[in-house]
């Protein structure tokens, strides 16, 4: 009996030194499939919707599925923040956190450790920052609460304007956050979005930081730092690229019914470039991380930029309009001399 209590005891000891040994040989295989972002070829094969886009001369260099219907996450926070900004441009003053900004009502999911507190001042500044580098949810109903005068759904109402007024077709905001799944929004209305935020200051600033800091408050007496989510402009040893440094921003978005998203934009060679990628796989890269598919297909279309050249309709119609905005300022010269020549001769015959 003792014998075969040994015997035992011998094979499970065997069985587990196998299965130990196999388990880093299935890893391994399993992270061969791991794709690197640089020697991937231009598309989005780890996603389900993309679009990449030139501001300056409206081209379309790539896009899939970017007109599908897709839950934006936390990319809502850039409509809050243009909403914001068209309120208050240079972030000026001070605002109180309400009790409802922070409630699980309004507010489902914050930092556990360091988040905002009712009764909390903070500065326009320091609360954008927070909401667009970290994806602060109660900074951005702070923000709702505040300048829809108390009216959580005034403020969304506002959004929603806001998208049909930039030509947004297909996009419905539910609230200033992103984590409600049934904000609805596409990639190419994305884009709209982005664009228009860029062109704010103080939007290109606040998405500008890798780092942030809550500072002490009249209800905390510590403050506390805060990062980015941003790892396409501010990479680890996952997303290395020679695109990051030309990254000036945009934001980052996960719930379980999107995936991972990501809207960025670059600019480099007198372009701007906005990139949206939605739906993104979770992807296995190391024993303890992940690597996401939309930062992966992201970096991959930006190689899309390397030898970007406007279509040659862009350059006749820029010439063309050179040519008119020309013609129109001669044509408005011309009147002045005239005028003035009219004024001349009538005041020498006086």
């Amino acid at each position: 009996m003792r014998r075969l209590k040994r015997m035992a005891g011998l094979v499970a000891a065997v069985v587990l030194v196998l299965s130990s040994a196999a388990a880093p040989a299935a890893f391994a295989e399993e992270s061969a499939g791991t794709p690197d972002p640089m020697e991937q070829e231009p598309g989005i094969p780890n996603s389900a919707a993309g679009i990449l886009y030139e501001t300056t001369t409206g081209t379309v260099l790539f896009e899939e599925n970017a007109d599908e219907v897709r839950a934006p996450a936390s990319m809502t926070k850039v409509m809050t923040a243009i909403i914001v900004l068209e309120e208050n441009p240079e972030l000026e003053g001070t605002l109180t956190v309400s009790e409802d900004a922070v409630s699980s009502y309004y507010c489902s999911s914050m930092t556990p450790t360091y988040h905002l507190e009712a009764g909390e001042e903070i500065s326009y500044k320091d609360c954008m920052q927070y909401m667009l580098v970290c994806s602060a949810n109660e900074a951005a109903t702070s923000f709702a609460f505040e300048l829809g005068d108390g009216d959580f759904h005034a403020f969304v109402d506002m959004m929603n304007e806001k998208a049909k007024e930039l030509g947004c077709e297909n996009t419905s905001y539910m609230d200033p956050t992103g984590i409600s799944s049934s904000n609805k929004i596409t990639a190419r209305d994305m884009v709209k979005i982005a664009e228009y935020a860029m062109t704010f200051d103080a939007f290109r600033e606040a998405v500008s930081h890798e780092s942030g800091t809550i500072p002490p408050s009249n209800v905390r007496d510590e403050g506390y730092d805060y990062y980015t989510t941003n790892y396409v402009m501010f990479p680890d040893d996952r997303y290395e690229s020679p695109y990051s440094q030309y990254m000036t921003g945009v934001k980052t978005g996960w719930i379980p019914a999107s995936g991972y998203n990501f809207t960025g934009c670059l600019e480099k060679d007198g372009y701007q470039f906005i990139s949206v990628v939605m739906g993104g796989e979770e992807l296995p890269y190391d024993e303890e991380r992940i690597i996401q598919g939309d930062f992966v297909d992201t970096i991959s279309l930006y190689k899309l930029t390397d030898d970007f050249e406007p279509p040659a309709d862009y350059t006749w119609i820029y010439i063309a309009a050179a040519a008119v905005i020309a013609g129109i300022a001669a044509g408005v010269a011309a009147v002045k001399i005239k005028e003035k020549k009219k004024k001349t001769e009538e005041k020498e015959t006086r």
